[in-house]
């Protein structure tokens, strides 16, 4: 045996004898990590194993170790091949190393088969997206109103992550943005800190969290007359998830009759969350509207939502004097605006939404999202250099011909 052998199986007998150590750490938590999960409520929500009868937790909690010894029996059998090759390297003996060869690479094969056997295997969204009276509430009236989560632990961050999008409810939570853009990082700084302000503002009428924690809360902030519970589950794991209502949340859209003007950016964040100022009535602007306000007009108009999908909103609104149309959506200026089918001036309003001046009458607003000119240009100019780097090519290879 030559001295490579011998280091390569020294090295091997070390990471079998560490990973034989980890499976049995492993295994002495199984039990706790079963009822980490329990306790998480993933049993409530997922069916038990059809071929083993494991339950949710149970699977979830024998994953790691079960993956340890899938690790370790692949090692040993392809260190065995690999070891086998290293010794028989320059004897003539080539039989035994093309079987070594082939042994190993069905290991490989079979290795890569298993481990990615789960990414394929099929499940029904009924089983993974189980539906109930939280979501069926939720989605009742689409684009109406956002959901805040009082917690992202266990199982309410799987319903955030997963439920949310897949059902299309409106969340103020975001479950990854590693890049959020400038305004909202400067938006959310500030009235993070005042949470029953940001739920206003942005038009959060429900918040979704174990009964006691949300009662808890409530109270906290001396704000328990503007929330009742609205739809209550059974689930003691998960602490009762209950939906409450909030009375103070902003419509989603709504028109506006007095405004002020702050240009500066850190002033206008600033007067958001003074508890003096009643986005009720008045609504934030970097620039005058085209008209004065009517002293006589009432604090607000309702606005009909005629029509809520992801790149076009149609509003409807019949108004007696004239006002500031804002849509409690973030302002982009991928966005267009056009009132009776005419374009007009959209700017943001309390920093971040989408507003537009309207004169008094009956109006329909239609917002429409388009791709910016700045990235047409840069699709046509890419497809531009690729067709002019296959012309380069075809005549080159002409030229080379003749």
């Amino acid at each position: 045996m030559n001295r490579l052998t011998k280091n390569f199986l020294i090295a091997l007998a070390v990471v079998l004898g560490v990973s034989l150590l980890w499976m049995g750490i492993l295994a002495a938590g199984v039990e706790d990590r079963a009822q980490f999960f329990a306790n998480g409520g993933y049993d409530m929500f997922a069916q038990p194993d059809s071929a083993t009868g494991e339950k949710a937790s149970q699977l979830m909690a024998a994953q790691p170790g079960r993956a340890m010894f899938h690790f370790f029996v692949v090692t040993m059998l392809a260190g065995a091949m690999i070891a086998n090759l290293l010794w028989l390297n320059g004897a003539a003996k080539p039989l035994l190393r093309w079987g070594s060869c082939a042994a190993l690479a069905l290991i490989f094969y079979a290795e890569q088969w298993s481990a990615t056997g789960n990414f394929f295997e099929y499940y029904p969204p009924t089983q993974v997206y189980a539906d109930n009276a939280i979501f069926q509430k939720l989605r009742a009236n689409p684009g109406r109103q956002r959901v805040a989560m009082l917690t992202r632990t266990g199982y309410y961050n799987t319903w955030l992550s997963l439920h949310m999008p897949y059902f299309d409810i409106d969340t103020i939570d975001i479950p990854a943005a590693s890049r959020p853009p400038a305004d909202y990082t400067a938006y959310f700084g500030v009235v993070d800190r005042a949470p029953l302000r940001k739920w206003e503002l942005c038009a959060t009428r429900y918040m979704l969290g174990p009964k006691d924690l949300g009662l808890q809360f409530f109270k906290s902030q001396n704000s328990e007359t503007f929330f009742r519970p609205v739809v209550e589950l059974d689930v003691p794991q998960l602490g009762q998830p209950t939906l409450f209502e909030y009375s103070r949340a902003l419509p989603r859209a709504l028109v506006l009759h007095r405004w002020e003007i702050m240009d500066d950016k850190d002033k206008l964040l600033a007067r958001l969350v003074d508890p003096k100022f009643d986005p009720h009535s008045t609504v934030l602007l970097a620039a005058a509207p085209p008209f004065q306000p009517d002293p006589s007009a009432p604090p607000s108009t309702a606005v009909d939502i005629v029509s809520f999908k992801p790149a076009r909103v149609e509003l409807k609104t019949s108004l007696k004097s004239p006002g500031v149309l804002m849509l409690n959506d973030r302002y982009d200026t991928g966005w267009t605006v056009t009132v009776d089918g005419a374009p007009a001036t959209m700017q943001p309003g309390n920093f971040i939404m989408r507003t537009v001046p309207l004169p008094p009458g009956e109006h329909c607003v239609v917002f429409n999202y388009g791709i910016p000119t700045a990235m047409w240009w840069l699709t046509w100019g890419e497809w531009s250099a690729i067709g002019l780097g296959l012309v380069a090519t075809v005549a080159s290879a002409l030229r080379r011909r003749k």
